[in-house]
């Protein structure tokens, strides 16, 4: 799940290109974009699972439009009980269980972002403080160094005077500064810039497929352990959900949030779904953490 600033970015939506060329000086600050057809060529073997997502009435009205679909939404295996009460950047009060397939699985916060499509990114950093086996992940970095250079020496016209100096393709400071510009360079030619985020998105590919193995654990290895984190929460970028049920925590009497009757009357085809309500937030944390606990070990794994 999110943190509160996180959704703040989130909501903050860019475009594309925004999330391709908005840089730093090296691959560390690069985002990938988690795409569901990109990860099902390279791990054609989904991980298929029971996870839960917490958000409130409105949220609950748009997940049905998101049943079976590419678009890809934060889950949880594991939550606190409180932030299904409060809610992370909703009121809170509802629980989705739901089967999905999971997209990356991590035991803390991945610190997703979404552009204007609804393409999740996340920042290389992260993966990098994932893993435990830093020197196989150097090979990646340089792998993401690599493609950046290919690609401005690629795309930026051979006279231009950046392709000149003595420090390009050496100084990868230098190519990234060049890369973060990409816009100005070519002088906001939308065909071009299509080709060039093309080419990255081809090239990223490669990169995770060349480090299937170093990736798979960075990505898949929460997902085949325990399941259950010391933290708040853990968070799981799922798509093609399916809501198996509807967990609705009592509110308050003196509380505004809408209860379980207002729900059914409310939500377009809610009817059809299984609904449980909850007089206490804790109850239905032990619930989520036994309904885990039996899915284990996880099921169609074959990496």
């Amino acid at each position: 799940m999110k943190s509160f600033k996180g959704y703040l970015r989130e909501f903050a939506q860019q475009s594309t290109s925004d999330y391709v060329f908005n840089t730093g000086s090296d691959s560390s600050a690069l985002k990938i974009p988690i795409s569901g057809p990109m990860f099902k060529r390279i791990w054609p073997d989904t991980i298929r699972a029971t996870v839960f997502h917490t958000t409130d009435l409105r949220g609950l009205a748009n997940l049905k439009k998101l049943e079976g679909g590419k678009k890809s939404i934060s889950a949880f295996f594991s939550m606190m009980s409180r932030y299904m009460e409060t809610g992370v950047a909703t009121e809170g009060g509802i629980v989705a269980e739901m089967d999905a397939d999971v997209l990356i699985s991590a035991r803390d916060d991945i610190m997703s972002e979404v552009d204007k499509q609804g393409r999740r990114w996340v920042m290389m950093s992260w993966f990098e403080y994932q893993t435990r086996e830093r020197s196989k992940f150097s090979k990646v970095e340089k792998d993401l160094n690599t493609l950046i250079a290919n690609l401005v020496k690629k795309h930026i016209p051979k006279d231009k005077e950046i392709q000149q100096t003595k420090h390009f393709g050496k100084d990868s400071g230098a190519v990234f500064d060049i890369w973060g510009n990409m816009k100005r360079h070519l002088k906001g030619d939308g065909q071009k810039l299509r080709l060039v985020i093309k080419d990255y998105f081809d090239g990223v590919e490669k990169v995770i497929k060349k480090n299937k193995k170093v990736m798979s654990d960075i990505f898949y290895g929460y997902a085949k352990s325990k399941r259950m984190t010391d933290n708040s929460w853990d968070e799981q970028i799922v798509n093609n959900i399916k809501i198996k049920k509807i967990h609705v925590i009592k509110p308050h009497p003196s509380s505004d949030v809408w209860g379980p009757d207002e729900i059914m009357q409310h939500i377009t085809d809610v009817h059809k779904w299984p609904m449980k309500v909850w007089d206490v937030a804790i109850d239905l944390e032990i619930y989520t953490r036994e309904v885990v606990k039996k899915e284990q070990p996880p099921r169609n794994i074959a990496y």
